[in-house]
């Protein structure tokens, strides 16, 4: 699974994140799908974190210039020292995308609203009982 959401938010695919979201959308509906029954809401949880941060190193590697990530920063609501302070950062694009600022920036929100399916979301409406309704429980036999 992981293999595929990196394929998907490959930082040097030249996609809007409008379309990436769209795509990891559609597979990672299908995954939960399948695997609805094996993983439990704590791994859900986990990977969502982990694919927001994908996309946010995603977001960030796009705007590629200091000068582009400060200013997109600042119109997301970052104040200008922090914008600055980020842009500025000699740090990886993965690290970048776990601080406080690009949090700030993209909370999870924000890519609800672009589109972005929620695992542990999907798991509570999919979430199937072990027992039926119409099970009945037998009484044991002394």
């Amino acid at each position: 699974m992981k293999t595929r959401v990196r394929q998907i938010t490959k930082r040097n695919r030249g996609r809007e994140l409008n379309v990436v979201i769209a795509e990891l959308t559609q597979y990672l509906r299908g995954w939960q799908d399948y695997f609805k029954l094996a993983i439990r809401k704590s791994s859900m949880k986990r990977l969502d974190e982990w694919i927001r941060r994908r996309l946010r190193c995603y977001r960030l590697k796009q705007r590629k210039h200091r000068y582009g990530i400060a200013t997109w920063l600042q119109r997301q609501g970052v104040t200008e020292r922090n914008a600055w302070k980020l842009a500025m950062s000699d740090k990886g694009w993965w690290r970048l995308a776990l601080t406080p600022q690009t949090n700030h920036a993209m909370p999870t929100k924000w890519f609800e609203e672009l589109g972005l399916y929620s695992l542990r979301d999907g798991y509570e409406s999919l979430k199937v009982y072990s027992e039926p309704p119409y099970a009945t429980h037998a009484c044991t036999v002394v």
